[in-house]
């Protein structure tokens, strides 16, 4: 139950009763000013559940852009393209509309038989309308056209240029996201795709509770119906925490003692899980 919540860094351990770990403020998890220091508090503000929102988008963005990275072959030559789409209006955002834009593309890179690997981010411009920025890598020989021309963004103008460096033009972006921004209600914030399983499989642990990072490796858990499952025994976890609301927001009481850090490290596990998942 409490294991929708995690630190914002994926490093740091969980408190002990004592005090909070590094990192646990910034995430909206605050030490209580009680004499009963044995829970953790959850705070529902708008700019705490905003800044939790946000950590883990640029965790997962960061994880993404660098997977696509590593997963180019050795000797294989490649560009990374940036394009920008904006929209003509203030109010012009419908949703639907980037999906649509990603199916075309992918369409057409399905056509020319290269992979459609992506990553975009949301932003809110100063005039307040919502645009993207989207990162895609194709072979040298591939040239991406641009987006308004094929009809993929008629919403307004796009540009598109061979980045150099993607990933810190993304995370750029998302450095300027504060708890304040005020997207359109269901837009989302960022997508990927054409990800190996194993990269997946590190995004997914990346954004785990970080008491299911100390005690699981990358592929070791799996979600279904909201609750963790061993993928190996098809145990279900029992929450590690126990959720008590109050108007401002919940407090989470361990339900017994907080696990320490898995010895062996989060990537011990990708082999195997990549064998069983790959198993008839």
């Amino acid at each position: 139950m409490g294991s929708s919540f995690s630190n914002s860094s994926s490093t740091a351990a969980w408190p002990c009763a004592s005090g909070l770990a590094a990192g646990g403020e910034a995430a909206g998890l605050v030490p209580s000013k009680t004499t009963d220091p044995a829970f953790l508090e959850v705070s529902f503000q708008h700019d705490v559940v905003q800044e939790r929102r946000v950590g883990r988008l640029r965790r997962t963005v960061w994880a993404c852009g660098h997977l696509h990275q590593f997963a180019s072959p050795k000797g294989f030559r490649e560009n990374v393209w940036f394009c920008t789409l904006t929209y003509r209006g203030v109010g012009d955002w419908q949703p639907g509309h980037i999906s649509r834009c990603l199916k075309a593309v992918r369409k057409w890179c399905k056509k020319r038989g290269v992979p459609f690997r992506y990553v975009w981010v949301a932003e809110l411009q100063k005039r307040g309308a919502l645009h993207y920025h989207l990162a895609i890598w194709l072979p040298k020989r591939i040239q991406l056209p641009k987006f308004d021309k094929q009809g993929w963004w008629p919403h307004g103008m796009t540009q598109r240029v061979i980045a150099k460096n993607a990933v810190g033009y993304l995370m750029k972006y998302l450095s300027k996201i504060s708890p304040f921004h005020k997207f359109p209600k269901g837009a989302r914030l960022h997508g990927f795709g054409g990800l190996t399983q194993q990269a997946r499989g590190i995004c997914s642990w990346l954004n785990l509770p970080s008491w299911c990072k100390q005690r699981f490796g990358v592929g070791q858990l799996q979600t279904i119906a909201g609750r963790r499952v061993v993928r190996e025994t098809g145990e279900v976890l029992e929450a590690m925490y126990r959720r008590v609301f109050h108007p401002a927001g919940m407090r989470l009481y361990p339900n017994g003692p907080l696990p320490e850090r898995w010895a062996d490290g989060p990537y011990s596990a990708i082999d195997r899980f990549t064998n069983m998942a790959g198993a008839p």
